[in-house]
């Protein structure tokens, strides 16, 4: 499914984007850029995570050398409260700057036939959409 970039500029944005993935996600992928950084979103989630692997490229990434940890977790409603304690993935700034409360850590939310519906390159500032997830909440 092809996505589109979107500016994440609020929590209540994160609130309305997390209620319409949690309806259509059926398991999430996260990707520990910085394995020294904070891991506080790992030690939320670690209850439901199903897959631990250490990958090269994810949703519009390729790393070179050994690559980055990606923890692949199960959609379940308790994670989704978890997701909801943060401000913001990020939040994008208009002079191209981004700051967060999350990490660095890139997420994407895929549904039950493997279609991406949203993921961030967080360490760059960058959002994706899929349009169908776009239009429930009239981004676009």
């Amino acid at each position: 499914m092809k996505t589109q970039e979107i500016r994440l500029v609020s929590h209540e944005q994160h609130l309305a984007l997390l209620d319409a993935l949690e309806k259509a996600a059926r398991t999430i992928e996260i990707v520990r850029i910085c394995e020294d950084a904070d891991a506080s979103l790992i030690k939320e989630v670690k209850p439901f995570i199903i897959k631990e692997e250490r990958v090269n490229r994810w949703h519009g990434t390729r790393q070179g050398g050994r690559g980055s940890l990606k923890f692949t977790v199960s959609a379940d409603r308790r994670v989704f409260a978890r997701l909801r304690k943060y401000e913001g993935f990020f939040r994008s700034a208009a002079d191209g700057h981004y700051n967060t409360d999350f990490g660095l850590d890139d997420i994407a939310f895929i549904d039950g036939g493997g279609a991406v519906l949203f993921y961030t390159t967080t360490h760059e500032g960058y959002a994706y959409i899929a349009p169908k997830i776009a239009k429930e909440l009239k981004y676009f």
